[in-house]
């Protein structure tokens, strides 16, 4: 059991390019989100109180 797994060395070396402009990055990553899901599910109304916590 010394041998190495067959995909041990596999895959793709090298850093993810990251964006220039991350707020770009946001606003695609929401318009992808919006395409999937472009309507708001329903949900209760919040109740009477001064406390919103999650």
């Amino acid at each position: 059991m010394d041998e190495a797994p067959i995909a041990a060395e596999g895959g793709v070396a090298g850093a993810p390019k990251l964006p220039e402009d991350p707020y770009q990055a946001l606003d695609e990553l929401m318009s992808v989100v919006e395409v999937l899901c472009p309507v708001w599910p329903a949900r209760e109304v919040f109740k009477e109180g001064s406390s919103m916590l999650l």
